[in-house]
């Protein structure tokens, strides 16, 4: 199949590696990933991944009408820049096949959505061709064929069944299930409390000592306020407990930027300084920032609707007042604890 990539960032770049073992592969870049794009024409790594894309053709942002010419087209656009990218191509789409990569929720007139969903509020017609992937996938690791096994859900069992034979490989895996919902929501969330996991390690660095029980603690408490609110969605409650929820968690805290923000805030960084610090490091977008004040409404509309109660979220509130009103996070893991 040929494959078009949409987003040169370090997921969409690492992306090329597994795919082209079987595949015609296309990796186009919006206006922001240009100096990335020069790079990649030039044969250079990609600065994020440290590795050498696998490319049949490197797209500039003007070529997008030649990136749609394709099997199946890869959004791998961050949350805060996918519609807008998905707005501008949604009527070029034909019977091409739609994979998300971005993990996240979108606000739209009020309501919060999975990414899926809000492209289907976009395009009903395309529902049943939309596929998402989920699970423990660190850019640099699959670019490097690295052990890594993740999630394509779609409410398509033939659609999954057909990129699954055609995109897996022996190092990067493919489960797949029909609880888009589930597993699309779980990854959203699991970005957002996977910043709270990580305060642990900085606190940790900060006093000089072990915190493995109150670790131990909140991923428990994590996934059980994930599991209420996949519940409370329509999805399947033990989501949570797979590739989509704990298998990422542990990857995202240790590995991702929303560990690295987390770690920052438990060191006595304020969200600000943490901010700040990360940019300085030349570190993307933070996904979990992003969605954390969506997930809160998101509970919160659901709450008015009778299907779940914020107030016993105990965690998910601390994060929001840690993120967007200067709570510490030794406050925050007193109430938690």
């Amino acid at each position: 199949m040929r494959i078009s990539i949409l987003g040169a960032g370090a997921m969409g770049a690492a992306l090329t590696i597994p795919y082209s073992e079987k595949n015609e592969v296309l990796l186009w870049g919006t206006e922001f990933d240009v100096p990335i794009l020069e790079k990649l024409l030039r044969s250079e790594e990609h600065p994020r991944i440290n590795a050498k894309v696998r490319a049949d053709r490197i797209l500039m942002p003007e070529e997008i009408e030649e990136a749609l010419n394709a099997d199946v087209i890869v959004l791998a656009i961050s949350t805060e820049g996918v519609l807008s990218i998905f707005g501008r191509i949604s009527d070029l789409i034909k019977d091409q096949a739609i994979i998300s990569v971005t993990k996240g929720l979108a606000e739209i007139n009020g309501e919060v959505y999975t990414i899926p969903e809000a492209l289907w509020n976009e395009r009903e017609d395309l529902k049943e061709r939309i596929a998402a992937i989920t699970g423990p996938s660190i850019a640099r690791e699959v670019a490097n064929k690295l052990p890594t096994h993740v999630v394509y859900s779609s409410v398509n069992s033939e659609l999954l069944k057909t990129l699954k034979d055609s995109l897996e490989t022996n190092y990067y895996r493919i489960k797949t299930s029909t609880d888009i919902i589930g597993c699309e929501m779980t990854s959203a969330l699991k970005n957002v409390y996977s910043i709270a996991i990580a305060w642990i390690s900085g606190v940790e660095s900060r006093r000089n000592v072990t915190l493995n029980n109150l670790k131990g603690i909140l991923v428990t408490q994590t996934l059980r306020e994930i599991s209420e609110i996949v519940k409370a969605m329509g999805g399947d409650e033990k989501t949570p407990y797979d590739l989509s929820g704990i298998g990422d968690i542990i990857a995202t805290f240790r590995g991702g930027r929303n560990g690295m923000l987390g770690e920052l805030l438990g060191r006595g960084y304020s969200t600000e300084e943490a901010l700040k610090e990360l940019e300085r490091r030349g570190v993307g977008v933070v996904e979990g920032y992003v969605n954390a004040k969506r997930a809160y409404k998101l509970v919160e509309n659901l709450d008015k609707k009778g299907k779940i109660r914020l107030e016993d979220l105990k965690l998910l509130n601390v994060i929001n007042s840690v993120l967007y009103e200067g709570m510490s996070v030794d406050e925050a893991l007193d109430i938690v604890f």
